[in-house]
Parts: C-alpha cells; structure tokens; sequence
C-alpha cells in the first residue's frame, strides 16, 4: 500500500437534457457514481435543459448527500433554480 494521500476526486459533469424523458437513466448514473466513488462536486454546467423532474433529481441529490458542492449552473439550471427561489441549493 502507498502512504500518498488520496488524490482529489474530480467534480462530475452533468450535461444535455435533465428532463423527464431520461430521468430514470439519469437516476441511475447518479446513484452508480455516488457508490463507485463517492461524489464531492456534482458540475451543473453542461446542462442545456432541465425541467422539474430533473431538479427533483438534483434536490433528491442533495438531499441523500447534504455536504455535496452543486457547482457551475448552467444558463438553463439558474434560471430554473431563480424562477423557483431555490438558489440556496447552489450555496454549500
């Protein structure tokens, strides 16, 4: 065994449609990574669309893993989280 530390694990980034038509697979990739490597940063930016079934995935996100960092919102996710009042989601 090596006695370096740990290597920072990489934010995942989320891109393409966050919408109800992918939700089950996109539920699926979450709860994958979230096991596999233990999740720190989720990055939004690469979002192009999101809808409510995609923020619910992203509130279940936060909510399973209070002290997961949702970074970098795309364009289409802030005026999502704005029109809703749910900024404070974006803030650790």
């Amino acid at each position: 065994m090596s006695n370096l530390p740990d290597a920072p694990i990489s934010p995942l980034i989320l891109g393409g449609a966050f919408t109800i038509e992918r939700a089950v697979a996109l539920q699926q990739l979450l709860l994958q990574q979230l096991q596999q490597i233990g999740l720190q940063e989720v990055c939004l930016s690469g979002i192009s669309e999101i809808d409510c079934a995609g923020l619910q995935l992203l509130l279940a996100l936060k909510h399973s893993n209070p002290h997961l960092r949702l970074s970098a919102p795309s364009p289409a996710v802030e005026q999502l989280l704005t029109r809703l009042q749910l900024t404070a989601l974006l803030s650790d």
